[in-house]
């Protein structure tokens, strides 16, 4: 079968699996319960334990990241935290494809008190055991270090100390990666929480226990104390590796792991013990990548055009990109011809062109069976429609009318190519035709400079490379959506040859969760994440923009907010919008040259190329000075461009303030104020001062924000280039309450086969979820019985619902040093039921790292002796590979 008309054939599930992308790529707003649809098979909420979080740089984090964490991680007074530390990279044995990856030191900044604890829970690795250093420094200052092998400790703060800002450290002193959980209590009640399951196997009759200060050698070899325990190894000073004695060791009433995790017990009710522990065994599973589901509530666009730096480049070209013109390969635009949506309807090409829609029948759903000329987007037949190409029209070019949003070229020309039907899929053939048709004949000219593909899923198909080789030769410019799989597979036509490949950042420019990255990525660009507030404004990091909703019976316009890659390739096409109206004979080579020169991206720097970012994120001012060919007024900007301050992040910031221009003489600043009773301004240039480069300084005011609640307010600069101009920068102040910010780690919720096949119990379905405001919130899907099946859907029956993190990416939830959910409650398991047609609403569990304690007459409750956790489903598994289709990549 040729090429193009393999690709053209396409499976009926492949429409219900582009849904489901949709969903969780292009995810729009929902109130606090788990989001359901028709299909909805299961659906819950996970709360969190008060006071708990996790280590920003743990292993499944830095899997998706670039690296570990600069700067110490903020802390509350009390807490108890799960981390990860490894000395350096490697393979863990045995695991072919498995590794772990190098963070040597985790630092946490926190308020202390005089004689408050901070302890410390070590946890092997299948990578083998390590020493942790616990240090709790002033500054630089070393106040107390404290060593262990696989043994709790702590450091104090002295009396001679004062009450204040302290930092403490957690540093990897051997070869393997640990895991570990760190806690304070001003009330010192940590000793009641259990950290450690007894759920990794641990060798019988042994434990490792801690003794109180004033137990010296001779009461270690007392009668008393060796009826209880056999003194085996003093392990470091009053810390011994003890044995069971004879007769509790050959207990008749219980199994031998059972009879040691009773005798554990006893020896933790002890007056002369601190703590006592199994001295535990380690073991190795596998771990997958999954993409979550999220609903958040739809926030404003301004900070995605300032992380973008588009207000400058908006002063340096004063055109909004008119006169070039951008073709939206996509799903269409809501309206009719000559009634787009309001925010649309001025830029879109007037006439259009015959033959804008390239559906073929098999995925049309606008009524008219096939190709036609009206690119329309009549919605879905099925599920939400959330009008994919109208949002990513708008980000492009929607228009300034003092109504809703504004496109970041927003006086340029949009043409709607339609080349996706009924559920955000269609076929390659599709838009093969499509990207011939906009390239334009020999004898012609390209219908457009610029083409954006927020599409893909498509392999290499050498007759798509060749019509956009073609293209790129005639002038044309194409920028596609890098993907949301959370994968380095190359996903076409993003890695293309010529196709500039975006990859997605959320509000505090770090890869989104669900972004693709690998060596093919170019650039980056604000794509939002629903599951975080990396701009720390109270509100999830989603991109608004136009679109339409079902209003009171009506399909009607309005915006919503989105998160993807897809909404990351139209900032990237737009800024060419900008830069082609400076440069008309800019093209694929000429802007390929500028981006790896470092002119497009990272401010003032030059970036490195990375699988994350590529050559970075793009920088709209700078590209459009890059683009400028003539002399350039001297404009003021800031770095960073967002100031974003909390009680949780930093408290104080320095603004740097530089010139955009291309023969710079200097500017003479006015004045610097702030707009807010919470923002103090501690520094700032003179009135009057004349330079190039300036630092304003400013400091949050907790105490006069309500907790809680985001504040915004704006340092307004006044000076004089060629003419008095004013520089607003945005300042995000929020005093964080703990719900805001319990985290216990990413989240695998899976649905369990309540029959184990011995030791194993099997996983049949899964999704994982992030904490958005101190919860996780989940949804099954019924299964359709139509291939591939989904890793979300699942089939009627009972099962075990259960959920838990996988901070050492070992494959497997509920085990010793990281959280753990069981429904109704951990350790207590009970089935549940799913039936066709009776979705099961509103399920809540509570996680948290803290365990139930176990007993010898009820060995099915948690921890049980020889259970090994629960295994997460492999996503790169047959059953869940989906066929060849092109697709929304949200």
């Amino acid at each position: 079968m040729p090429a193009n008309s393999q690709a053209a054939t396409f499976f009926r599930p492949v429409i219900l699996a582009g849904l489901m992308i949709a969903l969780s790529g292009c995810s729009s707003g929902s109130d606090n319960s788990a989001p359901t649809t028709d299909s909805t098979a299961l659906a819950g909420i996970i709360d969190i334990e008060a006071g708990t979080r996790v280590d920003a740089d743990n292993a499944a984090t830095l899997a998706l990241s670039s690296s570990p964490l600069l700067s110490p991680q903020l802390l509350p007074q009390e807490f108890i935290l799960a981390g990860y530390v490894s000395a350096g990279s490697g393979s863990y044995p045995g695991l072919d494809g498995f590794n772990y990856l190098a963070d040597p030191v985790d630092a946490f900044s926190m308020s202390l008190r005089k004689g408050q604890n901070i302890y410390l829970q070590p946890f092997s690795t299948s990578a083998g055991q390590s020493a942790l250093n616990l240090s709790l420094l002033s500054g630089t200052r070393v106040i107390e270090t404290v060593s262990t092998s696989s043994l709790p400790v702590r450091v104090a703060l002295p009396e001679t100390e004062v009450a204040g800002s302290y930092t403490v450290q957690v540093e990897a002193a051997g070869a393997a990666p640990v895991l570990y959980i760190l806690s304070s209590s001003v009330a010192d009640s940590v000793r009641v929480t259990g950290f450690e399951w007894p759920d990794y196997d641990f060798v019988e009759s042994e434990a490792i226990v801690e003794f109180k200060r004033d137990t010296d050698q001779v009461s270690m070899q007392s009668a008393t104390l060796q009826a209880a325990m056999e003194p085996k190894e003093e392990l470091a000073p009053g810390v011994w590796l003890v044995k069971a004695p004879v007769q509790t060791a050959q207990s008749r009433t219980a199994q031998p792991k059972e009879a040691t995790l009773e005798w554990v017990r006893t020896l933790n009710k002890r007056a002369d013990v601190v703590s006592a522990v199994p001295n535990y065994k380690m073991r190795a599973m596998q771990t997958p990548l999954d993409e979550p589901l999220y609903n958040s509530p739809s926030v404003g666009q301004q900070w995605h055009y300032e992380l973008l730096n588009a207000p400058v480049a908006w002063q340096i070209t004063g055109n909004g990109g008119a006169g070039v013109t951008l073709a939206v390969m996509d799903t269409g635009l809501f309206g009719t011809p000559g009634s787009w949506h309001s925010d649309l309807d001025a830029n879109v090409v007037s006439p259009l062109p015959a033959g804008t829609d390239f559906v073929s029948a098999e995925f049309d759903n606008d009524g008219v069976p096939g190709p036609d000329s009206n690119p329309s987007d009549p919605g879905n037949a099925f599920g939400s429609s959330i009008f994919h190409g109208t949002h990513v029209a708008g980000t492009i070019a929607a228009v300034v009318n003092g109504a809703g949003g504004a496109g970041v070229a927003y006086e340029s020309a949009l043409l709607p190519v339609r080349v996706l039907g009924e559920g955000g899929t269609g076929s390659s053939a599709d838009l093969l035709a499509a990207l011939r048709w906009v390239v334009g004949p020999p004898e012609g000219e390209p219908l457009a400079e610029i083409v954006n593909l927020s599409l893909g899923g498509l392999p290499f198909l050498q007759p798509l490379q060749d019509v956009i080789s073609y293209g790129a030769d005639r002038g044309v410019i194409f920028v596609a959506a890098a993907g949301n799989s959370a994968s380095t597979l190359a996903s076409y036509p993003a890695a293309f040859d010529k196709v500039f490949a975006v990859s997605a950042v959320d509000g505090a420019g770090e890869l989104s969760s669900y972004s693709n990255y690998g060596s093919w990525i170019d650039l980056a660009a604000p794509g939002g994440d629903a599951s975080r507030d990396g701009n720390a404004d109270g509100r999830s990091d989603l991109v608004s923009s136009t679109s339409a909703a079902l209003i009171n019976g009506m399909v009607e316009e309005t915006y919503i907010g989105l998160q993807g890659t897809s909404m990351a390739a139209p900032h990237v096409s737009a800024v060419f919008a900008l830069m082609k109206s400076l440069d008309s004979e800019l093209g694929y080579d000429e802007l390929n040259d500028m981006l790896m020169a470092g002119k497009l991206t990272c401010g003032s720097t030059v970036c490195p190329k990375t699988d994350e970012l590529g050559w970075g994120l793009l920088d709209a001012g700078k590209s459009a000075l890059a683009a400028s060919m003539t002399s350039v007024s001297d404009f003021l900007t800031a770095s960073p461009s967002i100031v974003n301050l909390s009680t949780e992040g930093d408290l104080s910031a320095t603004v740097g303030l530089s010139i955009y221009g291309s023969e710079s003489g200097g500017i003479t600043i006015e004045s610097v104020t702030v707009g807010a009773s919470w923002l103090r301004l501690d520094s700032a240039p003179a009135s009057e001062e004349v330079g190039t480069d300036f630092a304003i300084r400013v400091t949050l005011l907790p105490e006069a924000l309500e907790a809680g609640v985001s504040e915004r307010t704006m340092i307004t600069v006044e000076y004089r280039s060629d003419e008095s101009r004013r520089l607003e920068i945005p300042v995000v102040g929020q005093r964080v309450t703990d719900q805001q910010v319990r985290d216990a780690g990413r989240h695998f919720i899976l649905l369990v086969d309540p029959e184990p096949d011995g030791d194993v119990y099997s996983t049949v379905a899964q999704v994982s979820a992030l904490a958005e405001n101190g919860q996780y919130r989940f949804s099954f899907m019924l299964d359709d019985g139509e291939e591939p099946r989904l890793l979300n859907e699942v089939s009627p029956g009972s099962y075990i619902l259960v959920a838990g993190s996988d901070l050492d990416n070992d494959g497997l939830i509920c085990h010793a040093g990281e959280a753990c959910a069981e429904y109704p409650v951990a350790g207590l398991r009970e089935e549940i039921t799913i039936r066709e047609g009776e979705p099961v609403t509103g399920v809540r569990m509570t996680t948290s790292y803290s365990r139930p304690a176990i007993s010898a007459a009820t060995p099915d409750v948690l921890p049980r002796p020889g259970f090994r956790g629960y295994s997460l489903i492999d996503p790169q598994s047959d059953s869940v590979t989906a066929p060849r289709t092109v697709g929304v990549t949200r």
